[in-house]
């Protein structure tokens, strides 16, 4: 009998740590940081929860936009976590962020950074800024303008990110674009907080070192106009 109880509190313990996936599979450094803390293993499953019910909430074209965020997000947010405190906080603003129950996935409220002509009653715009949802989705392209010009580093991942597009064009599809980013450089072994733009199609590009108390949405604009807005 004391044997048994001895292992149904082990059971109970391991149940304890229990994530959405299997900790007995663990294998990257990350999953097994997740099943090695009993409130991180408890945000795993409560987010994995939050993502089911966001994507019976959304539509057909969310559900695509959302796993897509979501895979992103597992990879270059959860995924630089080196510590605890680091998961939990990533969880919990994600675990937010999906408790909007969005029929929509669309990106953060525009504005207009540089006022055109004022027509028929109409202000128009010349240059609008928006905050992307997915402040990892330029990941890729940010890589591939370091290495065009020939700089060391890789961004693997990002917390913000705005795009910069002409005219009354806000949003993906057509139009000239311009994105901007706070992001995580890391070179060898050492990372750095850095902001970063690009336009793919001029070639413009830029990328510098930021402190934490320089995050701001207007800087991050700012920087972006100012170094890779060539319109």
């Amino acid at each position: 009998m004391t044997l048994l109880f001895a292992l149904i509190l082990m059971g109970s313990a391991h149940d304890a740590l229990a994530a959405s996936f299997d900790c007995n599979k663990a294998a990257s450094g990350t999953e097994k940081l997740i099943c090695s803390d009993a409130e991180t293993s408890a945000l795993d499953d409560k987010l994995q929860q939050a993502y089911k019910t966001a994507l019976l909430a959304t539509d057909a074209y969310g559900k695509k936009e959302l796993a897509k965020e979501q895979r992103n997000w597992i990879k270059y947010t959860r995924g630089i976590c080196l510590d605890v405190a680091c998961l939990r906080q990533v969880y919990t603003d994600r675990i937010a962020m999906l408790a909007r129950n969005e029929k929509n996935i669309e990106d953060g409220e525009s504005h207009c950074i540089k006022p055109g002509a004022y027509l028929h009653g109409i202000h128009y715009c010349d240059v609008g800024a928006q905050v992307s949802r997915d402040p990892n989705d330029q990941i890729d392209s940010f890589n591939q303008s370091l290495e065009q010009q020939k700089q060391s580093g890789r961004i693997i991942g990002c917390h913000r990110l705005i795009v910069l597009s002409d005219g009354m064009h806000i949003g993906p599809g057509p139009g000239a674009q311009i994105f901007g980013g706070y992001c995580v450089l890391q070179n060898g072994t050492q990372r750095q907080n850095v902001a970063i733009c690009n336009d793919d199609m001029i070639g413009d590009f830029q990328v510098q070192p930021v402190t934490q108390q320089d995050t701001s949405d207007k800087r991050l604009i700012d920087f972006t106009y100012s170094q890779c807005y060539g319109g």
